[in-house]
């Protein structure tokens, strides 16, 4: 069991893990591409009493700009730590045993440039793990990204046994020493070379029919691929809610579809369909093609693809029970897909002829959505740029694609919106815009230097 943000239950420890003896004291290498952070970490770490517990290493939440790792610790042998989570009847004792036996060594978090510290620790706090901010350090700056360190030496560890609670201090007396050699970079988006994949399968629902991929996504304009587990708690509580949305996209041409990946184990079908009748779902549910683990890539249950009537992925997977992304991820995609359809009628020829065809100052739109298109004197559109989207509240922030868009869904309301950064090619503009009240384009126009 691990403690996770957005009820992520994961399924490997380290992005990466290798020896390195060339130092003056045996160092592990862990490399967590998905926060951007390399460490090496003294062996009195990976050879511990007690059990050392790496994330590994990912975004929070759904297109946040905020990354993060975790080093937890459990105060207890790594046999008392099996004897626990491999029970049948796991008890709210064993769950309550767990967590007064578990505390933090240090975190580390990577937001990206305009990315807000605070909203990130109301996220998080919402979410079941706060943080106290003062004990919250800034580690570097680089390439459009800040690091920080966040280590709490007044946790409470007074259930732990005398040699875990000195072994644990020790490890946090080690940390400013770990960060200080700490590697950074940007993050990885462990999906990346996923988009554009196109999938081809043959399998069965979860009542023996037979279902081909040409016939499950050619129904849809976008298909929402569920992929759970019948042993997944966060994947079992959210399939009333996936129900839902089901309905709701329907009007849109959409659907939820469901993927069993512990399918392939009679009994674990046996017990889905029971779980099913009781959440009332009524959308497909598949069962594991053969060849599941070369069409996803994934490192958390759930984690939900978007898929188009081609039977392509589109967009950035979800991982987590994230039921509040999904709609907007499903509306994103949609007008993504229409608006390619208008820029290929008249964009491009817009910018054959020297002229920008983005909308001039701030005009409205039916896309559902408010949309920033930034682009060069010429018209040429500008890819790369970050854009800030700002209510009074609290800020969002979005790139631009390869048209120059940067597309928000949020409610309708009063928004103005900064160009934060652009490639190194163009001028700043520091100027604030005002968006419309209702969902509406916003047009900037950059310099080149």
């Amino acid at each position: 069991m691990k403690k996770a943000i957005a009820l992520i239950l994961t399924l490997v420890m380290f992005a990466s893990l290798l020896s390195v003896s060339a130092m003056a004291e045996e160092t592990w290498y862990l490399n967590f591409d998905g926060a951007g952070i390399a460490l090496y970490v003294p062996d009195s770490f990976m050879q511990p009493k007690g059990m050392l517990y790496p994330s590994i290493g990912e975004e929070l939440g759904y297109n946040t700009g905020w990354y993060y790792l975790d080093m937890d610790y459990f105060a207890m042998s790594e046999d008392e730590y099996n004897a626990i989570i491999d029970k049948d009847d796991f008890t709210e004792e064993d769950h309550n045993m767990l967590f007064s036996n578990m505390a933090n060594i240090f975190s580390m978090y990577t937001l990206a440039d305009g990315a807000n510290l605070d909203a990130m620790a109301a996220y998080l706090a919402q979410h079941g793990f706060p943080i106290d901010l003062s004990c919250v350090s800034k580690i570097d700056e680089s390439a459009g990204y800040t690091y920080y360190l966040y280590m709490n030496p007044n946790q409470n560890i007074s259930a732990f046994r005398p040699e875990f609670a000195d072994e644990f201090r020790a490890m946090q007396a080690r940390v400013q020493e770990i960060v200080k050699s700490a590697e950074l970079y940007m993050p990885v988006d462990p999906f990346a070379e996923m988009e554009g994949r196109k999938l081809s399968f043959s399998t069965t629902d979860i009542n023996g029919n037979p279902v081909s991929s040409e016939e499950l996504f050619g129904q849809h304009e976008i298909t929402m691929l569920n992929v759970w587990a019948s042993w997944c708690g966060p994947c079992v509580g959210e399939l009333s809610e996936l129900e839902a949305i089901n309905g709701r996209l329907a009007g849109k041409n959409c659907a939820v579809v469901g993927l069993l990946y512990d399918g392939a184990d009679p009994d674990a079908v046996q017990t889905a369909r029971g779980i099913l009748q009781e959440k009332g779902v009524t959308y497909t549910i598949i069962l594991p093609p053969d060849n599941v683990d070369e069409l996803f890539d994934m490192s958390a249950f759930p984690t939900t693809f978007f898929v188009d009537k081609t039977g392509t992925l589109v967009g950035k997977p979800v991982e987590g029970a994230a039921v509040d992304a999904y709609e907007g991820a499903v509306d994103g995609l949609l007008s993504a897909g229409s608006t390619a359809e208008l820029k290929q009628g008249g964009f491009t020829a817009g910018l054959n002829e020297g002229k920008s065809a983005a909308p001039k100052g701030a005009a409205a739109n039916d896309a559902g959505m408010y949309r920033v298109y930034v682009s060069d004197e010429s018209g040429k559109p500008v890819e790369g740029a970050t854009v800030q989207f700002c209510s009074d509240s609290e800020c969002t922030l979005g790139k631009t694609d390869a048209q120059g868009v940067a597309s928000f869904q949020v409610p309708e309301g009063n928004y103005t919106v900064h160009l934060l950064k652009v490639p190194a090619d163009y001028e700043k503009n520091s100027t604030e815009y005002t968006m419309l009240s209702t969902y509406s384009d916003l047009s900037i126009v950059v310099d080149h230097k």
